[in-house]
This record gives C-alpha cells, structure tokens and sequence, in this order.
C-alpha cells in the first residue's frame, strides 16, 4: 500500500500554515479519541509530525493534529504539501497515516476500505476485484472482503455501528440474517398448515400430507405461555406417564453461561427465577406436577446442585418418591469461565421420582448416561440436551405409547424425542422465539424420516 502511494514524481514540500487556511472536508475518522494528552504535548512542543495537505490546502491526513492544534489555539502549522493527489490518493493517505497511528474504529477502517473499493473499481471496471484492493492495502483478502460485507450491512443496518468490535457486527449481521431466514420459513410453514386439501382433485405428496399433520400437532403441543396457567387447565390424576422437567435452577444464567451483552449468547431470552423466591417455586411446582401426574407416573427432574436439598425437600413434600441417590449425565467434556479456580463442568444430575407404581422398561440400567452435547451450531437454547440422551431414559423408563409432559419446554429437544419413539407429549415455555426454532427443528426431522422411508 505505502509502495502505491510515494512513488511517483510528485513534488511535494514542507512549509509552517496559518492553521485557519486548512480545509477540513468530510473525513472517515469520526472518532478522535482522548486528546487531552496530545493538546498538552503539542502546547509545549508544538507539532513534531507535520501534517499533509494537497495543493489545494485540502487536509489529508493528521486530523488528530488538527484537532488538537485547534484546541490549543496554535495560529500555524507544520504542513507537507502533496501535489498532483487525486480522490484515491488522499484516501490511501488517510489510511496509511492511521495505520501507524491511533487506530481507526472497526466501522471508519471498513467504510474506508469499502470507498477504495468502489473508486478502484469506477476506474478500472471488471479488471479491479477485493483481491486486488486486499493487495492495494497489504491486508488479507478475508479481511478485505468483511470491510465490505460490514460496510454495505451498516447502509441498511446503521445499529451496527454501536457494535464494539467488527467480529460483534459480524455476528449480529449472522443473527439478523438468521432471524429473517427463520421467519421467512416459518411464514412457509404456516402457509402449509393453512393449505387445506380437502378437495380430492389436488394431488399432494406423502411427504406434504405428513407434514402437514407433524406441524400442525408440534404447533398444538409446543405451548406458549406459563407452565402453572397451563397445569391449572390440567385434571389431577390424569393419563401422564412421564413427566420431564427441566425448570430453571435459581442462578445467574448469564454469569453461568457467558455475558447476556454477547451478540451470539442464546441466554437473552431465558427466563430465570430469582434465588430470594425460588424455594416457594420449587414447592409449587413439585406440588402440581404430583396433582396433575398420572396414577403410575415417572418423573426427571433435572436441578442445579446448588439447590439439591431443597429440591430433594420439595419432592418428598410433595408426595413423590425420591431415588435420592441422582442419576448423572456426562457430557464427555467440560466448560467453566473460571478455569484456575474450578474443575470444567462436566456433568448435569437429576433425580429420578415416581407416584404410584410405574416400572422401568429396563432394568438393571446404570444410574449414568454418557452422551456428547449438543454442538454449538447446533444449540439455540442454554440449556438444550441432546437427542439421544433424552432417548435413552425415555427407552429405560417408558414401555408402549407413553404421554409425556414437559413443563419447561425450552429447545423442545424432549418433544422431538416424543415423535421419534412414537411417544404423545405436550409442554409450555414463556417464550415464542424458542418455539420458532423447535418448529423448523420437526420440519427437519419429518423431511430426514420420510427420506429414509423411502
């Protein structure tokens, strides 16, 4: 980039200006940073690196100078006076004078890429490309070529300017784009829900009458609202054969699961419960899952071992019987935020309860189960748990047609395990942005069934 800029034939020269003949057009560095320091300096030192300005005394570079002159009422300054500086040149100035000095914010530097870009590709047309201005600029093409997606995003996202770094705007711009891909799909599918085939002369799939029937049922089990409004609705006693709960643990999530500020964090949403009230919550709720639970009724209650008396408590209070032994799931690796203090986590309990008299399907099965989490592309809930873990205490506990009720229904993984065993089950959870993704979680997992029926 420096090569492109000194060579040449110019004839440029030094020369003290009145600082009032400066011209300051609209530059790409909006921020100038702390110049207390610099205004100091230059009061009692005066500019040591002159600033550079074309013939038209237009500034090209220096506007941290230039500022901070201005504040300390300097009535002249050192100047290189630049000749023969078209458009192109007084922004690679511009550039290569910050480089080395403080440097742009994300959004200056890929705004100014991004205007390089385009006055290099006005005129040279189709011979110019982002590999040439990566070369033009010394910087990678990867680097080069996300200057100019962030760029174009911030003409039509402008919020992405509040963005700390260029990796949180990237990661909010992925978001976005997710969100609107996901709710374009979901309009498709309930587009398809709608779609009403009564009429025998139109000719659907197999594929599209079973997808049709798999949205419509997960739309009606997946509820949204509260858990305890929706157990109220629940007959005591009823034909529940399994429940699994996974409610929340009295912590701080955030803390536990990384900063809720994070662009990429899938905690924003989670709705936890605050420790000062979580033991009337735990005795509420042990209490109606134990009303609305069938006469022969398995329960997994998964809890947070900060909470394993109280929880133990509640269950017993409310009439359940308690294995007070836990049953473990691992996870095969671990995570903590604190690793000079603490062992990375890596294992959840939950205990295993029962009212009346249901038996396990298998006997004998060893109170741990081993199974890989789910990845991180994959997850869109903190607390989501893999598929094949669910499966097996389902296949442990469950013999026949089992009706299973989730009250916490988060990532709907448990439901999803509902349709591939044959199992009927039904939940709630608070929030709808979760359902959204469980929904097009079932599409998947229909369309994958019916190919390998195939």
């Amino acid at each position: 980039m420096t090569k492109q800029v000194v060579e040449g034939h110019r004839k440029d020269k030094m020369k003290h200006v009145n600082l009032s003949d400066v011209i300051v057009n609209d530059r790409f560095r909006q921020d100038y940073g702390d110049l207390e320091e610099l205004v100091a300096s230059i009061k009692e030192k005066g500019i040591i690196q002159p600033l550079s300005v074309d013939s038209n005394m237009v500034l090209l570079a220096g506007g941290r100078r230039y500022k901070a002159a201005t504040i300390a009422e300097l009535p002249t300054i050192p100047v290189v006076i630049r000749t023969h500086v078209d458009e192109i040149d007084s922004l690679e100035i511009e550039l290569i004078e910050n480089t080395f000095r403080k440097d742009f914010t994300w959004a200056e530097e890929a705004q100014l890429v991004a205007k390089i870009n385009d006055l290099y590709t006005k005129k040279y047309g189709m011979q110019w490309s982002g590999r040439k201005t990566a070369e033009l600029l010394d910087a990678s093409k990867s680097q080069v070529a996300r200057n100019l997606q962030l760029a174009k995003a911030m003409v039509i996202i402008p919020e992405l300017v509040e963005c700390k770094t260029a990796d949180d705007a990237m990661k909010k711009l992925k978001k976005l784009e997710e969100d609107v891909l996901m709710n374009a799909l979901r309009t498709r599918q309930k587009e398809t829900m709608a779609v009403d085939h009564a009429d025998p002369a139109v000719v659907t799939t197999q594929l599209e009458r079973g997808l049709k029937t798999m949205l419509k049922m997960a739309d009606n089990n997946y509820i949204v609202g509260d858990t305890f409004e929706v157990m109220r609705g629940l007959k005591s006693n009823g034909n529940i054969q399994i429940i699994e709960c996974d409610p929340p643990y009295g912590i701080d999530l955030n803390s536990t699961k990384g900063s809720k500020d994070s662009v990429t964090s899938n905690v924003h949403s989670y709705e936890e419960v605050d420790s000062d009230v979580y033991p009337t919550f735990l005795t509420q709720l042990c209490n109606e899952l134990y009303r609305v639970a069938g006469p022969d009724c398995w329960l997994i209650f998964w809890y947070g071992p900060t909470w394993q008396s109280h929880v133990l408590a509640a269950l017993k209070a409310a009439g359940w019987l308690v294995d007070e032994i836990p049953a473990i799931w691992t996870k095969l690796q671990g995570q903590t935020l604190q690793p000079e203090l603490y062992f990375a986590r890596g294992y959840e309990p939950f205990f295993v309860c029962r009212k009346g008299k249901p038996i396990m399907a298998e006997r004998g099965h060893l109170n741990v189960f081993s199974h890989a989490g789910v990845s991180g592309k994959a997850k869109y809930h903190p607390t989501q748990r893999p598929i094949p873990l669910i499966r097996e205490i389902f296949n442990v506990l469950g013999a026949g047609r089992q009706h299973v009720f989730v009250p916490f229904l988060g990532s709907g993984a448990t439901l999803l395990t509902c349709y591939e065993l044959g199992f009927t089950g039904f939940g709630a959870d608070l929030n709808g942005e979760y359902k959204d993704k469980f929904m097009l979680a079932v599409e998947e997992q229909t369309r994958q069934q019916f190919s390998e029926g195939e």
